[in-house]
């Protein structure tokens, strides 16, 4: 039988916010109030990438918005 003074420990079972120079922005999360999805400077290097060719606007949209990695 367990004592009734012990209490249980609480375990996040949370991922932690990933970020890396290959991919800036996290995934989201609509509870996480992470700003890289509205750094400016981030947002400008994928615009820029899309108007190198190398990213469509919707490639560019799910990047920043963090469902695409």
């Amino acid at each position: 039988m367990a004592d009734s003074s012990q209490r249980p420990i609480p375990i996040p079972m949370e991922d932690p916010i990933m970020h890396t120079d290959e991919h800036p922005f996290c995934a989201f999360d609509p509870f996480d109030d992470c700003p890289c999805h509205e750094d400016p400077t981030l947002i400008g290097e994928v615009n820029q990438q899309v108007t190198d060719g190398l990213l469509t606007p919707d490639e560019a949209t799910s990047i920043v918005t963090g469902r695409q990695f």
